[in-house]
């Protein structure tokens, strides 16, 4: 590829072999617009295959095996609402403004396939200049996205049409060959995403299942699934026979706020056995923290939300020592009888999670507060088998978030292209 200083008709990243500038259009020139096709409830689940919404949102290159969605419709609906290959899809209306004039491309010839009211269907009107891979992106370019969102209305639904979108202006390259190398190298992102997100979510079910199965179920005194080695029946412990807990702290700290100092953790900052504090933590200065040390977190201490995604735990390391926690519950484990990680562990399950969602939402509230979760109660085993589970999750949570990465690196590759391989 040739980097080249950007003209206002010609991409920052381009193929090699390709010179010549880029042609600007509205939609309108070459494609026609039409409403999709509305029906009551009684006419959906079985008959003629329909795109509809979601297929549109969540797919840039549609295809017949993909649609999920059945109608019952007549011949003549059929025929009125009828998709072809290359026909392009616009999401018309919805809840949200930035939901509104997601695009995608039939790749292929449907059979008897019609679409949603919800979708709006474009047309060529002539011979089409945009090869159907290339189409299936340049209408989802970053500036696209914002004149969309610019021409959209917002009422009690956003709304698009097919008058305010013909209206809109792009780019394209009128070599074709161009087009296709364009489209095909954004594809090949989108099958590697696609790929990472399946291993991704396989890995979420793998840990899922062993969560559920390496700890005693249904007032079992045992596990279903079990290291070798091991025989002992667990013990049922409440968590404040477990350790030392208490609350973290509850005023208004925003005038102690600096960019040294303690660390503060906040409940959106806790997440499965970890923390993430984005790219500007928030600090509380050295006279605020020192009058409140004996809240200040150790090593170990295990840290829990009380209010957002309630139940979630991650343990404190050398990187968050002597930080304070703003309402979160900290528990700091009796380290005879349970380790920090096995117990992060299992506040991390489903199990747990599902118990605090129904003791904390039971009467209307939505925190997780301490005399709630001084009723929970701890399935413990010996501290040799509390290090094997909770070093075996780790390791799978090390994967887990490996895969991530990759993931979010990919994304960020196709975002950056989406934004210089196009004018």
């Amino acid at each position: 590829m040739d980097k080249t200083t950007k003209k206002p008709d010609v991409p920052a990243i381009r193929f090699k072999g390709f010179t010549d500038a880029w042609e600007q259009r509205t939609v309108g020139v070459f494609y026609d617009f039409k409403n999709g096709l509305n029906k009551g409830k009684a006419f959906f689940g079985h008959g003629t295959p329909i795109v509809n919404f979601t297929d549109v949102f969540h797919n840039r290159s549609l295809y017949c095996k993909d649609l999920c969605g059945r109608v019952s419709l007549s011949r003549e609906e059929i025929n009125n609402f009828n998709v072809h290959k290359g026909d392009l899809f616009f999401t018309r209306t919805s809840e949200t403004i930035e939901e509104i004039g997601y695009s995608s491309v039939m790749m292929e010839e449907p059979e008897s396939t019609v679409f949603s009211g919800f979708v709006l269907r474009g047309r060529a009107v002539d011979d089409d200049p945009l090869e159907n891979i290339f189409k299936s992106y340049v209408f989802f370019t970053d500036t696209f996205r914002k004149e969309m969102i610019m021409k959209s209305s917002m009422t009690t639904r956003a709304l698009t049409s097919g008058t305010a979108i013909k209206k809109m202006l792009f780019y394209y390259p009128s070599d074709k060959t161009e087009q296709k190398r364009i489209g095909s190298l954004l594809e090949h992102l989108d099958r590697l995403i696609t790929l990472h997100q399946r291993k991704l979510d396989k890995l979420h079910n793998v840990k899922k299942s062993l969560l559920e199965k390496m700890f005693p179920r249904n007032g079992a005194d045992v596990p279903e699934i079990r290291f070798s080695g091991f025989t002992y029946a667990w013990e049922q412990r409440k968590v404040t026979k477990l350790g030392e807990i208490y609350i973290g702290l509850v005023t208004t700290m925003t005038s102690h706020y600096t960019d040294h100092g303690a660390l503060l953790i906040r409940n959106s900052d806790i997440k499965d056995s970890r923390f993430e504090f984005g790219t500007e933590p928030i600090y509380l200065d050295d006279d605020f923290a020192k009058q409140n040390a004996s809240r200040q977190h150790k090593v170990g201490d295990v840290i829990t939300v009380h209010t957002g995604d309630i139940g979630t735990s991650a343990v404190i390391t050398e990187k968050e020592a002597n930080s304070i926690g703003f309402a979160t519950i900290v528990t700091r484990p009796y380290k005879d009888i349970i380790t920090s990680d096995y117990l992060c562990t299992y506040l991390n399950t489903d199990t747990h999670k599902n118990f605090a969602m129904n003791i904390s939402t039971g009467d209307g509230r939505n925190n997780y507060n301490l005399k709630d979760y001084y009723e929970c109660v701890v399935p413990v085993p010996c501290i040799e088998e509390q290090k094997r589970i909770s070093e075996f999750i780790k390791n799978l949570n090390n994967l887990i978030t490996l895969h991530q990465r990759k993931l979010e690196k990919l994304r960020q590759i196709k975002k950056s292209l989406l934004e210089k391989m196009f004018v």
